[in-house]
């Protein structure tokens, strides 16, 4: 298909093996990420470099787990349209002195 569409194959689509595109702790922080609605799917996997179904699968896998954990997220102060909004607002936070 990437062929058909003229590029590379697009990060985080399956290579004909069935594995994790991310890891286990990148998919329960995407997860709480957007449960905070920090910003939406496509940022997200934009951020951890993979397809937005990825990111979905992995909200999908570990929704239940952190619902049974009884995990209630506070919803962020601001919400970011681009992942470079999202790193540049992490670079400030941690240049700032606390």
């Amino acid at each position: 298909r990437h062929h058909q569409r003229g590029g590379d194959r697009r990060p985080g689509t399956r290579g004909g093996v069935f594995r994790q595109k991310i890891t286990d702790a990148d998919r329960i922080l995407a997860t709480v990420l957007s449960q905070r609605n920090l910003c939406n799917q496509q940022t997200l996997a934009d951020l951890f470099g993979v397809s937005r179904g990825t990111i979905r699968n992995a909200i999908e896998d570990v929704r239940p787990l952190l619902d049974q954990d009884t995990y209630v997220p506070r919803l962020a102060d601001q919400r970011f349209a681009a992942a470079a909004d999202v790193l540049t607002s992490v670079t400030e936070d941690s240049e700032t002195p606390s």
